[in-house]
């Protein structure tokens, strides 16, 4: 059976992923120029939240994803700008906020909360500020039709694709399961280049985005995490020091979110699987070229994992994590053999990769 899609929208969402603005990064603001050239003399009148903004993007942690991940756990789909930052200025409130990124999920480690915490009066304050200036009725006037329009298109399209099926399959019958068929799409105008897990088998994406971008999201965005942190934590450490993952790692664009080890090597795990599962579904034209123009050709083990499943990686074993287990016993992930693996695969297919 193919697992029920549901495509919608919210304004919480929108309201979150239009503060990364702020940031004035110019790759943010060419693709969404309209609406930053529309409330650019507001961003302006706030130097205050403009370096906030910027210093958290430097830091990896963007207002964009601190605030979509708060307003995602606040019980209010409205307009209600308290309520949606009430999950972040009520000390009880903080609390399940806390106790889900940090405990829970573990996206963050005690350390980084208590840095995060510091901001998050800051943030509210960026949210509630553009709510209160315009945002709320740009947003209904300009945003909701589109949503509304692009929901209809799309509801028919992604529901041939079996998102759950795929993902359990992968992620084996003894790891974290999806325990629904039932996957919700929140649509956004603002949060493009990126797309974002939330709570209970739902993601956001970008409007503008076709069926090709949206459905490997949604792949990618439930497999997170493949595997327990704890075990892509030892992994990260066992890999940090080889010097292409190093490279890949040091050069990663000012822009890019992930910002320590573990973060960067559960990105390429997640994405490599997710591009073999994509390739499956016919949605990826070339993979190998894919990863050279994606994030700058950083996610260099996606590379050595999409190879490596692809050519039967799978066959053999109950579980993507078993699959990448063989990978480290064979060598292909270990330290100092990733730049040969990976030249390997590209000599091979004769498509010139990102690193020598």
């Amino acid at each position: 059976m193919v697992n029920t899609w549901k495509v919608t929208y919210s304004y919480k969402y929108d309201l979150a992923s239009f503060c990364n603005l702020f940031s004035k990064s110019e790759n943010l603001i060419d693709l969404h120029k309209e609406g930053y050239d529309r409330f650019e003399d507001i961003i302006d009148a706030r130097p205050d939240l403009i370096e906030l903004a910027k210093q958290m993007v430097e830091s990896g942690f963007d207002p964009r994803v601190v605030l979509v991940s708060a307003f995602d756990l606040v019980d209010h789909d409205g307009f209600d700008v308290e309520k949606l930052c009430s999950i972040i200025d009520d000390p009880e409130k903080k609390k399940r906020f806390h106790e889900y990124y940090v405990v829970e999920e573990q996206v963050i480690s005690e350390e980084v909360w208590k840095s995060l915490d510091s901001l998050l009066p800051s943030l509210s304050d960026m949210a509630k500020y553009i709510h209160n200036n315009g945002f709320l009725s740009y947003w209904k006037e300009e945003c909701e039709p589109e949503l509304d329009k692009r929901r209809k298109e799309l509801q028919e399209q992604v529901s041939k694709y079996d998102v759950v099926g795929e993902v359990n399959k992968l992620l084996g019958p003894d790891h974290r399961r999806l325990s629904s068929d039932k996957i919700t799409l929140y649509l956004s105008k603002f949060s493009a280049p990126f797309g974002t897990k939330l709570y209970d088998q739902s993601f956001l994406a970008d409007a503008r985005w076709g069926v090709e971008e949206i459905v490997p999201v949604a792949l990618h965005e439930m497999i997170h995490p493949p595997f327990s942190r704890k075990k892509i934590d030892e992994m990260a450490e066992h890999l940090k020091d080889d010097d292409l993952f190093k490279e890949a790692y040091d050069g990663q664009s000012k822009d890019s979110t992930y910002n320590t080890h573990l973060r960067f090597l559960e990105e390429h795990l997640t994405e490599g699987a997710h591009v073999y599962l994509a390739d499956k579904f016919g949605l990826i034209k070339s993979p190998l070229e894919y990863f050279v123009k994606h994030d700058d050709g950083s996610h260099v083990v996606s590379v050595l994992v999409y190879d490596h499943l692809k050519n039967g990686g799978m066959s053999n074993v109950d579980s993507f994590e078993e699959a990448v287990d063989n990978m480290m016993e064979e060598g292909v992930l270990q330290p100092g053999n990733l730049r040969d693996e990976y030249l390997l695969i590209y000599e091979e297919t004769g498509i010139d990769g990102a690193f020598e």
